[in-house]
């Protein structure tokens, strides 16, 4: 059952976050991207991992939502990520199941050359938005590193969500302040988005299919008001569900052997 794998999930989660010895900054972090955690266990569990699936957690940080599946599923998790994990972090995910460690920079062409190739899912949490890079060279080393038939599952903020429709309908930027720095440092942020149909077209064109997708209205921070709440809710009720205006976007993908561009976008099963 999905409560039941979020329950596991969430105690697999306290426990490696303990034993990881963080910071209290990058612990609040950790438990803030966590609360969107919910919401992805019930979206795979619709066609979970299996104990035999391999999954790699592309720009992963330090490895939390591994953790978490792997306790809700079971299943093999390694991750990759820019910046490597500190000795007790990587102890950590060593004993929470996560069995090994890559380095990757996703701004560079190649970015997944020294990966292995032989993954049955893939997944890219919360990481493209932050990314100026072309996306199609990204999801094509990505489809190349699944087996045929392999999936990615990728998150990422919709753009066309309830709150910039309001800002742009009162001519505001939807973009974020300070993404780029006056001190020459890189941008930040969240400097690209994207709507599910734009997602879908891009991924058909790298031969990558899509199966299903949900915009859901994820809790904006951890402690929120009844009335936040209460629009979580009707955000994410199927009536509203069908205009698209929650803040985030859940969407599978398949790799395809055969080309899929020329026609309509697949429709989704």
């Amino acid at each position: 059952m999905p409560d039941d794998a979020v329950a596991r999930a969430s105690s697999a989660l306290r426990s490696f976050w303990d034993a990881s010895d963080l910071p209290p900054e990058r612990r609040a972090y950790a438990e803030f991207q966590a609360r969107r955690y919910p919401s992805i266990v019930r979206f795979l569990a619709e066609s979970a991992p299996g104990p035999t699936t391999k999954t790699l957690d592309l720009g992963g940080g330090i490895g939390s939502l591994a953790v978490a599946l792997r306790a809700g599923f079971g299943g093999s998790y390694e991750v990759a990520d820019f910046v490597p994990p500190s000795d007790s972090v990587r102890a950590a995910q060593a004993s929470h199941g996560v069995a090994a460690w890559y380095p990757c920079d996703l701004t560079t062409r190649p970015a997944l050359a020294s990966l292995p190739t032989d993954f049955d899912q893939i997944l890219f949490v919360e990481v493209l938005e932050h990314l100026l890079v072309n996306p199609l060279l990204l999801f094509r080393e990505i489809r190349l590193h699944l087996k045929p038939g392999g999936r990615l599952f990728l998150t990422t903020p919709n753009v066309a969500r309830l709150g910039n429709r309001y800002r742009l309908l009162l001519g505001r930027s939807i973009q974020e302040r300070g993404r780029y720095p006056r001190d020459g440092t890189g941008v930040y942020g969240h400097v690209v988005e994207y709507t599910r149909s734009e997602l879908d077209r891009l991924l058909t064109e790298e031969q990558m299919r899509p199966v299903r997708a949900r915009i859901v209205q994820q809790m904006p921070t951890r402690s929120v008001g009844a009335v936040k709440r209460l629009g979580v809710r009707i955000l994410n009720r199927p009536l509203w569900r069908r205009w698209e205006l929650g803040d985030d976007i859940l969407a599978l993908y398949e790799r395809s052997e055969t080309p899929l561009v020329g026609g309509a976008v697949p429709a989704m099963v």
